[in-house]
């Protein structure tokens, strides 16, 4: 496994008894000897505080993750949302027609180095830590708001725009494929002011350990680099604005809530 971003490990320690232990008695005046005996071996786990990211694959670029924190600075618990992605679709045209915009590639801080010259283009990711060792399952939701403009302008909301998800991949921390969560299906859209929708989930003794759904591919970010593209993008993350739409030149941002719940399948009552 490889880890992307440094973290304070704590030690765990146990008291293990070897066998082999030879003993002897005295019974009616003779002497017998023990050739075989046995003791315990035992290690307990307790539930982790893990806030490490592990990399979503071995093609790309060696980067450092940036964990989601609170407000106070913390993101630790044995079930929590480790990252999420920050989708920008760029400048555009005004355009009368329907259009699907790929969004712009994340950019991640290059290990070792400071500064906004050294982030490269990456995939985006979300991840999953578990370490209850309660083999419950969960589910990651996505839900988002409409696309609105934080100016006073006449077209305030892009009426019809939606994102859609395209192609994902799960990486999984664990050497047991039968226990690694699901990710959605291609084309998944997520339409505005509606139920959040699973783009990952862990059904019941499935999802221990780290899982990251993981949206676009190294080798393509890095041959339009190649290419010398002004802008490179994740063709796995788009935004479709309807033509019929009137838009002002103004930004529109939507709020994106990630929610992870820890039992899939379940209703509230």
């Amino acid at each position: 496994m490889k880890f992307i971003r440094l973290a304070t490990v704590a030690a765990l320690s146990t008291t293990i008894f070897a066998g082999g232990v030879q003993g002897f008695a005295e019974e009616a005046g003779e002497s017998k000897e023990v050739r075989d005996t046995t003791t315990e071996g035992k290690i307990t786990f307790t539930p982790g505080d893990d806030d490490t990211i592990v990399d979503p694959g071995t093609e790309g670029p060696d980067v450092e993750i940036p964990v989601i924190t609170d407000p106070d600075g913390n993101n630790k618990g044995p079930l929590t949302i480790s990252t999420v992605p920050t989708m920008n679709f760029g400048s555009q045209i005004i355009s009368t027609t329907d259009e699907t915009y790929n969004m712009v590639a994340e950019r991640q801080q290059l290990i070792g180095t400071t500064g906004d010259e050294n982030k490269v283009p990456y995939v985006s990711m979300a991840q999953v830590d578990d370490t209850r060792g309660s083999n419950e399952g969960w589910v990651l939701n996505l839900s988002l708001t409409e696309f609105e403009a934080a100016t006073d302008t006449q077209n305030k909301v892009l009426k019809g725009a939606h994102i859609s998800l395209h192609d994902p991949s799960i990486r999984y921390s664990l050497d047991d494929a039968a226990q690694m969560p699901a990710a959605h299906a291609t084309g998944l859209k997520l339409m505005p002011n509606e139920a959040g929708v699973a783009v990952m989930t862990a059904a019941p003794e499935k999802g221990a350990g780290k899982s990251t759904v993981e949206w676009g591919d190294h080798a393509a970010l890095a041959q339009q680099i190649e290419d010398g593209k002004e802008v490179v993008e994740n063709t796995s993350i788009k935004l479709f604005v309807p033509g019929s739409t009137a838009k002002d030149a103004v930004t529109y941002t939507s709020t994106l809530t990630w929610e992870l719940e820890s039992t899939p399948g379940n209703e509230e009552e």
